[in-house]
């Protein structure tokens, strides 16, 4: 699922293969790939119940069509913040979509690489796409978060991805275990390679075969360890999409701070 950037050139004017540009209409329009379409994060979620959750299926159909991709298109994404192309990644994997890959390194890597850019804006032909009934294999909830929380599964994982600094502040929920999301990347914002990734998560004793609920503030920066762990090898993975942000809202769930840290402050997050 992770594409290298040298690569994307050979698919561009491909029939049946569409490439997103996921940064803002601002940055698009200031250069991007040449025939690639912008679909900016914000189009593929909402605030409600809190901020950057999956979009609905209706909306997920319209956008996607409007901007030439169907049931049978290849999707080549990249982003400029290692985080929104991931994210649509996740989103169409929600509503059955598969056929997709992340450019590694992003638009950054594909400027290196020297692909044509252009300020030219493609009229893609509108397409069909229909999708599917949101993939609760992908999607976990704040009730089995919870339940996690309170009565331990020895085969399934919390990952927080946060930084240790947030869990300083404002604790994470009960058992987790802390990997922050940029220790997946190199320092030139790609991907690490399969084999370090494996040894990395093995040397947490987070393994293959266990189930893997992750999540940060928003559920931006789990989408990238998402991408990363499907392609290492990690198939039982689900998001927990309301994040630390819904967890935090509700003064029903626990919270676990850093030994000797305060109880943090409760905040509206509306």
């Amino acid at each position: 699922m992770i594409l290298p950037a040298e690569d994307l050139a050979s698919y561009a004017g491909q029939e049946k293969v569409v490439i997103v540009d996921t940064r803002t209409a601002d940055e698009y329009a200031a250069g991007h790939v040449a025939g690639a379409v912008n679909i900016p994060t914000e189009e593929i979620v909402i605030n409600v119940p809190v901020k950057s959750m999956l979009t609905s299926k209706k909306k997920m159909e319209k956008v996607m069509g409007s901007s030439g991709i169907g049931n049978d298109t290849l999707v080549l994404a990249y982003d400029a913040n290692k985080m929104g192309a991931s994210r649509l990644l996740w989103s169409l994997f929600m509503y059955g979509h598969q056929n997709v890959k992340v450019v590694d390194g992003g638009f950054d890597a594909i400027q290196t690489a020297g692909l044509e850019m252009t300020t030219d804006v493609p009229a893609p032909e509108p397409a069909v796409f229909t999708a599917g009934e949101p993939g609760r294999n992908w999607l976990a909830s704040m009730e089995e978060v919870r339940e996690q929380a309170e009565q331990p599964d020895s085969g399934v994982v919390l990952l927080d991805v946060r930084s240790m600094e947030e869990f300083a502040e404002a604790g994470k929920v009960p058992g987790s275990v802390i990997i922050p999301y940029e220790t997946n990347f190199f320092s030139d914002g790609t991907f690490k390679t399969t084999q370090i990734t494996r040894i990395n998560y093995l040397e947490e004793e987070i393994y293959p075969e266990d189930e893997i609920i992750l999540y940060c503030q928003t559920s931006m920066r789990a989408a990238p360890v998402f991408v990363q762990l499907y392609e290492a090898g990690y198939r039982n993975i689900r998001l927990y999409d309301g994040a630390y942000l819904e967890w935090s809202s509700n003064s029903d769930n626990p919270v676990e701070m850093p030994a000797g840290g305060a109880a943090p402050v409760k905040k509206n997050a509306s």
